[in-house]
């Protein structure tokens, strides 16, 4: 079970570093934070903006490898409050490499919990590793 686990893990990160190469950021930029399935969660570190000592924006990368996507999703994080915004996502197409949809509707703000995806972005961005 392990070892299937790191094989959708390692899949998932070759992807992403394939992509990634192609796109604006860089393979380094992005951190693995989770997977669930087939589809994995990194965070993209040269995107982080400090707003001000609790409040920061950074873009978090979500492949979806069954569904040949690839979201591209910028956060407002308070980190105080535990609390996220949405602002944008943009959803590309694994293979070809080009967009498919742009959405810049922000959404409400959500809270989250410390042991979460989004508590380990955070934790990820502010610390530098997950425990």
């Amino acid at each position: 079970m392990r070892m299937v686990k790191f094989a959708k893990i390692f899949f998932l990160v070759m992807a992403t570093v394939i992509f990634i190469d192609i796109k604006s950021c860089t393979a380094e930029s992005l951190k693995f934070i989770d997977s669930e399935g087939d589809t994995g969660y990194f965070v993209d570190t040269d995107s982080f903006a400090e707003e001000n000592n609790s409040v920061f924006r950074v873009n978090m990368v979500v492949i979806r490898i069954n569904l040949n996507e690839m979201d591209a999703v910028n956060l407002r994080i308070n980190h105080r409050l535990q609390t996220y915004i949405i602002r944008s996502i943009k959803t590309y197409s694994y293979d070809k490499r080009t967009e498919i949809k742009s959405d810049d509707q922000i959404r409400p703000t959500r809270n989250y919990q410390e042991k979460s995806l989004m508590g380990d972005l955070v934790k990820l961005v502010l610390e530098g590793e997950l425990d």
